[in-house]
Order: structure tokens, then sequence, then C-alpha cells
């Protein structure tokens, strides 16, 4: 099958509320909604989100190098698709691994998710998300994720203002939860080496199931050090970057759990790989959106469904956060559980009304 049209809408989703991490907070959600045709009338689909941290910029780099890279893959074969999407942003190589791994499965009648693993899990447990900066805010979260059915709870931690005050939130949300629902703690790379060593004992009392990413992305000696010190184990999330640097992580043994958000990893067959790493190195995976719309959401469950039947809770139930989407009836989580969809290929498409909606340009090439 050959390409013989893309389309792209940059389009902006507003949240429901602030969204506040050690990193800074975000009220929208900015990215590119990638149409990929072929000659054979089969249609595909991606998105390319870049991660919020990454600044506005990110999105127009996505812009130019798609309008790059757009008369190359023109008349291309769809199975050449990951091979020419080299020196490009990772969240478009994601969009494009996406929309090419959507039309290959539908050639073949099956879900992507078998099309990336010989057996698929067909739901997928996941966990709430809580970034309410206060106790109080952040414990009435917590109760509405337990009564939700929810069977583990994140919350984002690093942005405390002492010690003493991050003990009570977490605090706060372990009280508002029942004692068989896991809590996870996220710093996204906010404490020191030392910092991270002395919170993650004072906060272990609360059963934590890990702590992600609490020391800086780059320093990984120093995550090798905290997880070595500390008896909570410690996810390795912002510094999962691509294929090399999870084998960096591993090799560095600095991680029992790797984070794996395809939008940052540039795709899903990237993201099996470094799965099949982490496996063949006893690490454990769990696999996250960054916030994106129902496509990325709909390609991350698919690559989540590929995890072991014992693999730990997703961070797959992010849609909620937003007000609007580009789907009508996007993924949900049901009582803690995500389904697949049950149709060919992503099992989801963009409705042409709510994309125009929150388009904010169209273009396209055509062979």
């Amino acid at each position: 099958m050959r390409i013989t049209g893309l389309d792209w809408t940059h389009f902006r989703l507003p949240l429901r509320e602030v969204f506040h991490t050690a990193t800074g907070g975000f009220a929208q959600r900015e990215g590119v909604l990638l149409r990929l045709t072929t000659d054979a009338g089969l249609v595909g689909f991606g998105e390319a989100s870049p991660h919020p941290a990454l600044g506005r910029g990110a999105v127009q780099d996505v812009l130019e190098a798609l309008r790059r890279q757009a008369p190359r893959l023109l008349g291309a074969q769809v199975e050449e698709v990951e091979a020419l999407s080299t020196n490009i942003p990772p969240a478009l190589a994601c969009a494009l691994d996406t929309a090419a791994c959507d039309i290959l499965a539908r050639a073949r009648g099956i879900g992507v998710a078998r099309l990336l693993s010989a057996d698929p899990r067909n739901s997928v447990p996941v966990n709430a998300v809580i970034a309410a900066e206060t106790a109080a805010g952040a414990a009435s979260e917590a109760a509405a994720a337990r009564e939700a059915g929810f069977p583990c709870v994140k919350l984002k931690v690093g942005t405390a203002a002492t010690p003493a005050a991050e003990v009570e939130r977490v605090a706060a949300v372990r009280q508002a939860l029942d004692p068989h629902i896991k809590l996870r703690l996220d710093a996204n790379g906010a404490w020191t080496c030392e910092q991270a060593v002395s919170l993650i004992r004072a906060l272990a009392r609360f059963d934590l199931e890990l702590v992600e990413q609490p020391v800086s992305a780059g320093d990984l000696e120093g995550l090798a050090q905290v997880r070595a010190a500390v008896g909570v184990p410690i996810a390795a999330d912002e510094a999962v970057t691509g294929v090399e640097a999870a084998r960096q992580v591993l090799e560095a043994a600095a991680a029992d759990v790797l984070v794996i958000k395809p939008m940052v990893v540039g795709g899903l067959r990237p993201a099996r790989r470094i799965i099949e790493m982490a496996t063949a190195a006893g690490v454990e995976v769990i696999v996250t959106t960054t916030i994106d719309s129902a496509v990325g959401t709909a390609a991350a469950l698919h690559l989540a469904a590929t995890l072991p039947p014992t693999a730990r809770a997703c961070g797959l139930a992010t849609g909620a956060l937003l007000a609007g989407d580009l789907v009508k009836k996007p993924p949900t989580a049901q009582a803690g559980w995500m389904q697949l969809p049950d149709r060919p290929g992503l099992g989801v498409e963009p409705d042409a009304d709510l994309l125009a909606r929150f388009a904010i340009t169209a273009e396209g090439v055509r062979a």
C-alpha cells in the first residue's frame, strides 16, 4: 500500500482545570492530528502532541517538520513509514508510526494491539491521577477515585513548599483511600538525590507502590543512588526518551520500573522494543499518555494491552482531564479498567465536527 495523501490539523483542547506538576501548570493540550490515506482506500490516524513541559514552541516544531517530511512520504509504502521517520520530533514520529500501524492493522482486520503482540489483553487496569495542590483538594480527588473503583492512584508531588507539607498531602491522600488501593507518587524530577532519599524514607510508611522520577532525568547516577538507598520501588519516567535512553537506564540499574510514553519515545513500535528490552532485564513497564486526545490515548491503550497480565496499572485514564475531545466516544475507564475498542486498527476515528471545533489550522498534500 502506498501513501497517496497526508492531512494534518493543528488543534487545541481545553482542560477542565489547570493541571499542576513540579515542572509547572498547564490549562490546555495542543497538538497535531495526522491522517494518512492510501491507494488501497485505507485511512490511518495518529496524534503528535508534544509533552507540555516542552513549551508551546514544540508544536510549531512538529508542524515545520511535517511540512518538510510530507513530500518524502507521498508515494512511499506504508511499511516504510518508520524507516523514513528520522530526525524529526518524537511526537511527530509517534503520529506517523501510529497512523501506519492503524492502516496495517485495518488491512488485516485486527486491532493495533494484535499487530504489536501475538497475545494482547482485552482490557488494561488504569490509575487515577491527582494533581490538586492542597492536601484537602488532593484528598477529595482521592476519595472520588476510590468511589470510581480505581485500583491505583498516582499523586503528583514535588510541589509542596516544605517537606512537612509534602508529608501532610501524601498522608491526606492515603487516608482517603482504602488500604487495598495502591498509591504511587510522581515527583517529575523535582528533588535532589539527598532530598529524594530523605522524603521517600519519610513517606514510605504510607504504603507506596512506587515513586516516579524522584530526581532529574539526566541524573542516572542519582536515580540509581536513590533506588539503592530506599525500600520503595523507583520508576524512571522523564529519563525514558527513546530506545537508547531506556537502554542507558537499564544499564545503570537505575530503576525497578520504566514508564513509557509513546508520544515521548517516538511511537508504538519503538515503545515495543523498549518493553522487550526491559522484560529481558527483569524490569517492569508502565505505559502512560501525555494527556492526549482520544487518538493518542487509544494508541497508548493498544500498547499497554501488550504488557503481561500481571503488569501494574497504566496511566491512560487522562481523558477525563480534558473539557473536550476529537472523538465522540473516547476510551474511558470503567471501575479502574479500560477496554480495547473492538474495531480494527486503533478503533477510534476523529469526529469532523469536533475536529473543526478545536482546529486552529488545517493543511495537507496529495500525490
